[in-house]
């Protein structure tokens, strides 16, 4: 019996839970350089947003779990999304997915490699390896590094330091280039062109990686020039704004200046 005015509510029913397979698909990528214990946070979380690149759809791609043994990522791709991300890991391991997706899965191989491990992403339901990452496998080419001369093309962004040789950082096509250096007579000139577009001259040192993809590692800045900063439709009118005069000889005249004059223009067969 309850006291008056008391009303007892029942728990309310819980909602069914979906089914994995309703719910999406899983896919796990496996790295055997560590364990859950070991994986230090950081790394994987460079992983994690490369291998989110790599597989697309961002708002249907969701973190689940780590799994013990070696470091293994479960995530779960919305149904809808499942075909489109067969597509885009296909295209991947083909070579011949968007520039993004293909620079995600060579940063992944590069972390590999420093991790002295290799991975693979699979697919659950099929069972199926979409990606294998070879990691310290990798027995392509690699270059130490390259001395050439050569410029550098970019906005001033900063300079300075208290040694003898001053940093310099530039910004091109929304990326930082650090690893440049001059000295403090040329900083000082420099500093005028901050923030401003800059062509810079000197003698660099390149390195490749086992992708192919060159890496800057020092370039000394010997000297500088100012650039233009105008817009693409205003660079266009100028140029058209000379007044070439294009007669009916010009295009031989071209050849002549390109491949020297022929023998039969002197006398040849």
């Amino acid at each position: 019996m309850t006291r008056p005015g008391l009303v007892l509510m029942k728990k309310p029913p819980r909602a069914p839970r979906k089914a994995k397979a309703e719910a999406g698909t899983e896919y796990r990528f496996s790295i055997d350089a560590y364990t859950p214990e070991t994986m230090p946070m950081a790394r994987l979380a460079e992983y994690m947003a490369q291998l989110a690149v790599v597989l697309g759809e961002p708002g249907a791609v969701h973190f689940d779990r780590l799994v013990a043994g070696s470091t293994v990522v479960v995530h779960r791709v919305e149904r809808e999304a499942v075909p489109k991300v067969r597509e885009r890991t296909a295209a991947v391991a083909r070579g011949d997915a968007p520039r993004d997706a293909i620079r995600a899965f060579r940063s992944i191989n590069r972390l590999l490699r420093e991790d002295n491990g290799t991975g693979v992403l699979r697919e659950r339901v099929r069972g199926a390896k979409l990606l294998l990452f070879p990691g310290r496998e990798d027995d392509r080419e690699t270059i130490s590094s390259v001395r050439q001369t050569g410029t550098i093309d970019g906005r001033l962004m900063k300079l300075g330091g208290t040694d003898e040789t001053v940093p310099v950082v530039l910004e091109s096509e929304d990326r930082l280039i650090a690893h440049c250096w001059t000295t403090r007579a040329l900083a000082k000139q420099l500093a005028h062109k901050l923030f401003e577009p800059v062509r810079l001259f000197g003698s660099g040192r390149w390195g490749r990686d086992a992708d192919g993809a060159w890496t800057l590692l020092e370039f000394e800045i010997k000297h500088f020039e100012t650039m233009h900063d105008v817009p693409l439709s205003a660079a266009v009118a100028e140029l058209r704004a000379i007044g070439a005069d294009w007669g009916k000889d010009a295009y031989r005249e071209l050849a002549v200046i390109r491949g020297g004059p022929s023998r039969r223009r002197h006398g040849g067969h």
